[in-house]
């Protein structure tokens, strides 16, 4: 297939009038100003749109959320990948890390689901090697606390399930959560001073993994060549205790120092993009477009909610902060360093697989009207012709 007469983004420029030359499954040619084209190219008229590389999201919470959108509301594990795959596509998600809570007692209660989490994780997986719409990993996130689950994580990670490994510490008074926060959240919620006092105190004193279990996971993970990341590093001592046990992916610090620290060390650094297209933390925490323009910050994710990347996208190259090439770049080519799978994909190079996108602009905001992934059509949208009778005067 040969994609012509299209704004190609590379990881350094932007080809204006370029073209890409997709053989079998891989990049075969870029370059400017098509001069010809060979007899059997499947010629494809991209009208000026941009070429970007397809988005590589290492964290998204939404299958959980897929396979049950509310509580106790569970929906066959099958339909959700598949829906959820469909949507994912067609927000320009070509590479996908299902990240699955485990260890997490409190997302376990909330959400009462039928499924074992070890149900969920066997079942996303097999689903993940079957012929897919898009590419499917999966992501394991262990809290800290869920010693009744350590066996089952190291099981995962030992049968080669998991691709990115991240850990994950909710207890209030450090993290995303402070102290003043969690009484604040509690009287919200009708408790007195007295109560929400004795269950912060509760809560603190809840055993978490040893020093030797946490290092027998971390280790069984780079052994099996398992990325692992921290999550919401709220100092730079938290981030220096990360580097230190071999971790070296910072994954939504909540303070700019602690960002900072982890840039530092030279640590890939995670931000949500809908804190970027939302302008801001949900809970008062950093912002990461303010990180992104200190440097600190250099990979987007969905986090929860998957549109996200590439508004974001867009909105940090509108607002100034980055050039298109460096702002594709955060939700493509850096991410996929972070979790060492560049080799392969999250970039317009020679060699790489044809996992690309086409984006128009409706209104000022981005479409994606292709997705490619290994260059078949995974996902196609066509905007309706405007009626002028569609509405009355």
């Amino acid at each position: 297939m040969l994609i012509y007469n299209a704004r190609v983004v590379t990881p350094t420029q932007l080809l204006e009038n370029g073209f890409v030359r997709i053989d079998n499954d891989k990049i075969t040619e870029i370059g400017e100003n098509l001069t010809g084209y060979q007899p059997d190219d499947q010629l494809l008229d991209a009208d000026g749109q941009l070429l970007i590389p397809g988005l590589i999201d290492i964290h998204t919470d939404s299958i959980d959320t897929e396979i049950s959108p509310r509580r106790r509301a569970d929906f066959p594990i099958e339909v959700a990948f598949r829906e959820l795959e469909r949507r994912m596509s067609g927000c320009g998600i070509t590479t996908v890390y299902h990240s699955m809570y485990l260890g997490y007692e409190t997302a376990e209660k909330n959400q009462e689901s039928k499924y074992s989490r070890r149900e969920v994780f066997e079942t996303v997986y097999k689903l993940g090697q079957q012929s897919t719409l898009i590419n499917n990993r999966i992501h394991l996130r262990f809290e800290l606390t869920g010693i009744y689950a350590f066996e089952t994580a190291l099981d995962l990670i030992e049968n080669g399930m998991i691709d990115l490994l991240s850990v994950m510490d909710h207890t209030p008074g450090q993290g995303q959560t402070s102290e003043a926060n969690f009484l604040k959240y509690m009287a919200r919620n009708g408790l007195s001073d007295a109560e929400a006092q004795q269950k912060l105190a509760d809560m603190q004193a809840t055993p978490r993994l040893s020093d030797a279990q946490f290092a027998q996971l971390i280790t069984l993970a780079q052994e099996r060549g398992t990325a692992v990341a921290s999550h919401d590093d709220d100092t730079a001592q938290k981030v220096d205790e990360m580097y230190a046990a071999g971790i070296r992916i910072c994954e939504f610090p909540v303070s700019m120092e602690a960002a900072q620290r982890a840039k530092d060390l030279g640590m890939s650094v995670i931000g949500g993009a809908a804190n970027v297209l939302r302008g801001g933390s949900l809970s008062g925490n950093l912002g990461v477009e303010d990180a992104i323009r200190a440097g600190t910050i250099d990979s987007l994710c969905s986090d929860y909610y998957p549109p996200a990347i590439l508004h974001s996208v867009f909105r940090l190259v509108n607002n100034g902060v980055l050039s298109l090439p460096e702002a594709v770049n955060i939700a493509t080519l850096n991410p996929a360093q972070a979790v060492g799978i560049a080799t392969e994909t999250g970039s317009i190079e020679i060699g790489k697989r044809a996992d690309v996108l086409l984006i128009s602009l409706a209104d000022g905001v981005p479409l994606v009207t292709h997705t490619f992934v290994g260059g078949h059509l995974s996902a196609r949208a066509v905007l309706q012709p405007q009626s002028e009778s569609a509405w009355p005067a």
